[in-house]
Parts: structure tokens; C-alpha cells; sequence
């Protein structure tokens, strides 16, 4: 007889135990009719666990005849594994009351196999056990499925646990939204602490991120799409924003269409969102000025431009070279140079405004980016940019350097085929011709027109 307590409450087979019992009382006989025609296995065993009876089914099970296992303890049968726990549950049918399930593995004709055993004890008038009355079923198939599924919640429930991932089930029939601790966890509450409704997420989805998805969610919503995929940001319970993605789908739909419940995943991306947005921040950012490089300030005069062209409205651009830049190097030192480069940057975003766009295009050279901004309007306050660089006394290492720009201007086209290319070349046509008239100046194409004419007089 084999026997191994059960961690859950289990409902026991319906095994005669009662009838055994009173049948181990009287006649032998009636007792033996009645076990034979079960298709469980009986055993009767006395309080150390030797066999008093065995069933034909057990004998048949275990490949055993009666007269090997009469007088024979039970215990060797049992899975080594499981013998512990099966003396533990024997040991509690001294108490009321006085019964037990339990579920071991038991070495068969077949080889190891589970069973689940009901029993009972045989008390005499004393309240003291003198038969154990067993009744076993084998539920081999039906262990194995129960331990895999167990084995594939464990696994779900590490992977949730280790990724992250929160779950929830919504009902939009009644709004509510039915979440796990792990969903919370990831907006700062514990549990009980906030009703989740369909409501309250909306209303915490960051207003420029909620349009995003508004089409999604109506297919979602009303027919059409089962699936729904986002990345949106959601306010945390102390007021800031982290980042989710979320992944739901609809199991029930009524005659309409229309969706009753969906189920769906969580997961906090906020530090790979971060480390995409700071990836992307110095793809197109110098590292020693902060500043737009090539690749951000490309990007901003396509937007610039698409926009000024749908619009009709003026924009400029303007290149500034600091003058005699490599004799700061030699004489200074590169350190010396860089810190000089840091300051002209924070100069230049001081006194633009907050429209413009500001890159450091090359080695000494910085491209400011004008949005409405004309020809004449960009010459005068380049001007008084070249000017202030020129009167301020940078102090640098307790040393007083001071320098001039040059200055190269251009205006968009608007009623021409005006492409970037063709307005940055115009632009640098001008630095070069503003550093060749002798340097710290501001030319436009506009003085290139008028020299080219002058040339031709």
C-alpha cells in the first residue's frame, strides 16, 4: 500500500471505505465478496503497515501473489522519494478523524506509477488502531498531465517574474479591469490600493501618445482586429511617465461585434525606451558641444524646408567659421580649443531663439538654421552674433582668449525648385567669399550677385 499527503485539497474517489470498514468488523466472507468485485485496489494492513489482505485487483497490479505480500510491510513498494510523506499521512489516522488522501508513487508490473489512496482505520472499542483500510486508484495519465501543466504555470510564472510582465483581463461590458500585482507594481501601487477601470487607463495614457493608437483601438473595439499592439507612456503613481508595452487580445465579442473582454500583457520598457531615445540623441548630437551635428541638422532642414515650402514661408541659413581657429590649438593646446568650441556653442544658443536650429557642421564650423526668418532679417542678427563673439573676452584656464567668426548666409527659394543641398552650397559659397574679403564679416548671396556684377563692369 502505498500513500504520499496531497499539497492541495483534493476530493477523494468514491471508494466504499465505509462499507470496508464495517464489512473488516463482521464475517470475513461478505467482506472478501465485497472487495473482489471492485475494480480498485483494497488492502488491509495493521498498524505497522504489514499486509492483513490484499485484493486480486492489487495482486494483479503489483505482479504479485497473495501469499507473497500477506505479512509483508507495504513500504518497499513505495517510490523512495515519496516514502516520508506516506509515513507522515499513515501516522495521522491515530487522530479523528481518522481518515486521509494521499497521493505516491508505487513500483508496478509496469514500473513506477502513481496512485491516489483513500484510507481509513479500523479502531477497536478503546479508540485505538488496530487495521488500516486502504483503497487505491491508479491515476498515473492523470498525474503526469497535472505535474507538466504545474511545470508550465512555474515557467509562465518565472518568465512573467523575470521579464517583467504584467497581466490583465478587461471587461468592457462593465468597464472594470482586472489586474495581477505585477501590473501595479510597475505604476508604483500595491495591491487594492486603485480600482482599475477602462476609464482610469485612458485617462493615464499620455495625451500625445493616446492618439497614436485611437484607430487601433476603435478596430479593437467595434470589429475588425482581434490584436492590439502599443507602446505608450502612463503616468506612475508619483506623477512620472514610464514606458509600457502592451499586447492585448479579444476572446469575446457579442452578435454586434463589439468587444465584451480582453486579455492582455504589460511589460515596463522604460529603460530600453530611454537607452533607444539616448541612442538616438547622440547619433545626432556632437559630444563635445551638445550641439546638432551633421545628421540632426540634415534631418531639420528637410523638416524645415517641407514645411516652408507648403506654407510659402521664408527661412535661412547661416554658416559661421571661426577665423584663425588652429592658431588657438597651436598656441593653446587642443584642451584649450575644445573649452573655447564649448563656450561659442553656449553663446549661440543663448542668443537665438527658440525656434532655431543650431549644429556644429564641421571641425570650427557652426550652421544656424532660421525658420521664418528672410534674408535681411537673418543678415542683421547674424551680424550681431559675429559682433558678440568678437567684443567677448573668453576666459579659459585663467587665460583670456579672444576670437572672430565669418559668416556665409542664404534664403530658402520658395518660388523655385529649391532643394537642401542647393541652399546649404549657397550658404558656404558666401562663408568662403565673406573669409576671402578678409575675414570676421557677414556676406550673403546676395553680395556674391553684386560682386559677380561688379566683376562683369
Amino acid at each position: 500500500m502505498d500513500h504520499r499527503k496531497s499539497k492541495q485539497p483534493r476530493q477523494q474517489p468514491p471508494l466504499p471505505l465505509a462499507s470496508l470498514e464495517a464489512s473488516a468488523r463482521t464475517s470475513e466472507t461478505p467482506y472478501r465478496l465485497l472487495v473482489e468485485q471492485q475494480t480498485d485496489l483494497i488492502v488491509q494492513v495493521d498498524p505497522e503497515g504489514r499486509f492483513l489482505f490484499v485484493s486480486p485487483g492489487y495482486c494483479e497490479t503489483f505482479d504479485k501473489r497473495e501469499d507473497e505480500l500477506i505479512g509483508q510491510r507495504f513500504m518497499p513498494l513505495v517510490h523512495p522519494d515519496d516514502r516520508a510523506e506516506t509515513e507522515a499521512a499513515m501516522a495521522t489516522l491515530a487522530y479523528p478523524p481518522h481518515r486521509c488522501y494521499l497521493e505516491q508513487r508505487a513500483m508496478t508490473r509496469d514500473g513506477w506509477r502513481w496512485f491516489g489512496w483513500s484510507d481509513a482505520a479500523v479502531l477497536d472499542e478503546h479508540g485505538q488502531v488496530t487495521a488500516i483500510i486502504g483503497a487505491g486508484r491508479d491515476i498515473h495519465e492523470q498525474k503526469l498531465a497535472q505535474l507538466q501543466l504545474l511545470q508550465t504555470q512555474r515557467m509562465l510564472e518565472l518568465a512573467l517574474e523575470s521579464g517583467g510582465i504584467g497581466t490583465y483581463t478587461a471587461d468592457f461590458s462593465t468597464g472594470e479591469v482586472f489586474v495581477d500585482e505585477r501590473y501595479l507594481a510597475q505604476l508604483g501601487y500595491a495591491p487594492g490600493e486603485v480600482g482599475i477601470t477602462y476609464d482610469w487607463w485612458r485617462a493615464n495614457v499620455h495625451p500625445k501618445d493616446l492618439a497614436g493608437f485611437a484607430d487601433q483601438t476603435e478596430q479593437v473595439m467595434f470589429g475588425g482586429l482581434d490584436d492590439f499592439t502599443a507602446e505608450y507612456r502612463f503616468r506612475h503613481r508619483d506623477g512620472h511617465w514610464v514606458w509600457i508595452q502592451d499586447h492585448a487580445r479579444v476572446y469575446d465579442r457579442d452578435p454586434d461585434g463589439i468587444a465584451l473582454a480582453a486579455s492582455g500583457l504589460r511589460i515596463d520598457i522604460t529603460r530600453r525606451k530611454e537607452a533607444e531615445l539616448q541612442l538616438a540623441y547622440h547619433a545626432e548630437h556632437d559630444p563635445l558641444t551638445d550641439l546638432l551635428n551633421r545628421r540632426g541638422m540634415w534631418r531639420a532642414i528637410r523638416s524645415i524646408q517641407a514645411q516652408s515650402q507648403r506654407g510659402k514661408r521664408p527661412h535661412a541659413i547661416a554658416i559661421l567659421d571661426l577665423d584663425f581657429f588652429k592658431r588657438i590649438n597651436d598656441e593653446h593646446g587642443h584642451l584649450a580649443g575644445d573649452q573655447l568650441l564649448q563656450r561659442i556653442a553656449t553663446l549661440l544658443c543663448d542668443n537665438t531663439r527658440e525656434a532655431d536650429w543650431i549644429a556644429r557642421w564641421g571641425g570650427e564650423e557652426f550652421l544656424i538654421l532660421m525658420p521664418d526668418t528672410n534674408l535681411t532679417q537673418a543678415r542683421g542678427f547674424i551680424e550681431r552674433l559675429r559682433q558678440q563673439i568678437e567684443t567677448t573676452r573668453f576666459l579659459i584656464d585663467d587665460r583670456t582668449l579672444r576670437i572672430t567668426v565669418s559668416a556665409g548666409l542664404a534664403a530658402a527659394r520658395l518660388d523655385a525648385d529649391d532643394s537642401q543641398d542647393a541652399l546649404v552650397s549657397r550658404a558656404d559659397n558666401a562663408l568662403y567669399a565673406a573669409k576671402t574679403a578678409g575675414r570676421n564679416r557677414v556676406y550673403t548671396e546676395a553680395d556674391l550677385n553684386a560682386g559677380a556684377d561688379s566683376n562683369a563692369d
